[in-house]
């Protein structure tokens, strides 16, 4: 097995294209579109249009803040599982010496918690986050994960250390192009695994990302979205992997409420609505069908209640 330091200096030399990358154009010269790099995870990250506003479950969401400790928060989700089953869950937020504090428990007693250090040197955010699940002793206890992330000009670099698994991925921003590289070391294994890269590229109102999985060129990913007008967003994906795709708008209705729709190569037919109904508060209603068997449908209504 390779050391620690050995570890780190293997699996930074797979970054090191995307960091290259970043001193080879001076950020002052640089026109950022989005204001800043993102992380590798928002860079190949499925568009909101497509990914956000579909839920189908039944749920109630309240939300209760107070001006302790930095603006606490509490948030009970009570979900209706089934016709005859209803599941709960608390989560508490709060900041503590400068650092942001997260704890939930469920109905099943699994306890998950997360302490994030935004600022612990300039550009630099650490958190930790560790999980027990319910019925089990404290000493059953996995190691946390432990995962950074690191800004600086025109570069956005993370580390993420969860049991055996290291991962490192970097986005650096030119102009209108964003570009990134992810890797993953398995110290158990003592292997490196092939390394991922992405690319966007960014207009006035729309965006081309690309994702290619790995080095064999099988698994390719690409998105489009765009903003039509300041109420009407699009937005396409596909994959080689599988050949699917999906499509799909957002439709905002008025100051209040909005709608979308998407549809996958699957026949996978999904459709939400949204409205604010008081400061804070918010109904959301979500359709599935299955249009290669209209018989087997979900459909869910959440109210959120500030």
């Amino acid at each position: 097995a390779l050391t620690t330091p050995a570890m780190l200096r293997k699996v930074l030399a797979c970054s090191a294209i995307v960091l290259a990358a970043a001193g080879t154009t001076p950020a002052g010269s640089l026109r950022l579109r989005g204001g800043g790099p993102i992380t590798w995870a928002k860079l190949t990250g499925s568009p909101d249009v497509l990914k956000e506003g579909y839920d189908t479950s039944s749920k109630v969401t309240i939300n209760k803040a107070s001006d302790l400790n930095g603006n606490t928060g509490l948030k009970a989700v009570f979900n209706r599982a089934s016709a005859n089953k209803i599941t709960s869950s608390l989560t508490a937020t709060t900041k503590l010496q400068n650092v942001d504090v997260e704890a939930s428990v469920d109905e099943t007693g699994t306890i998950k918690g997360t302490a994030t250090y935004p600022d612990i040197s300039p550009g630099l955010k650490l958190a930790v986050a560790g999980e027990l699940e319910g019925g089990k002793n404290a000493k059953d206890i996995p190691a946390p994960k432990v995962s950074g992330e690191y800004v600086k000009d025109n570069m956005c670099v993370t580390a993420a250390i969860e049991g055996n698994s290291l991962d490192v991925g970097g986005v650096v921003e030119a102009g209108e192009v964003l570009l990134g590289a992810t890797t993953t070391y398995d110290s158990a294994s003592g292997k490196l695994a092939d390394p991922s890269f992405a690319g966007r590229y960014k207009g006035d109102n729309f965006a081309l990302t690309a994702l290619l999985k790995g080095l064999k060129g099988d698994d390719i990913q690409g998105t489009y979205t765009q903003s039509v007008n300041s109420d009407l967003d699009v937005a396409g994906s596909f994959e080689t992997s599988g050949n699917k795709f999906s499509v799909g708008a957002a439709y905002k209705l008025d100051g209040d409420s909005a709608v979308r729709g998407k549809l996958n190569s699957d026949g996978i037919l999904n459709v939400g609505y949204s409205r604010s109904t008081t400061a804070g508060s918010s109904l959301k209603a979500g359709l599935e069908v299955n249009t290669n068997d209209l018989d087997s449908r979900k459909l869910g209504v959440s109210l959120t209640i500030q």
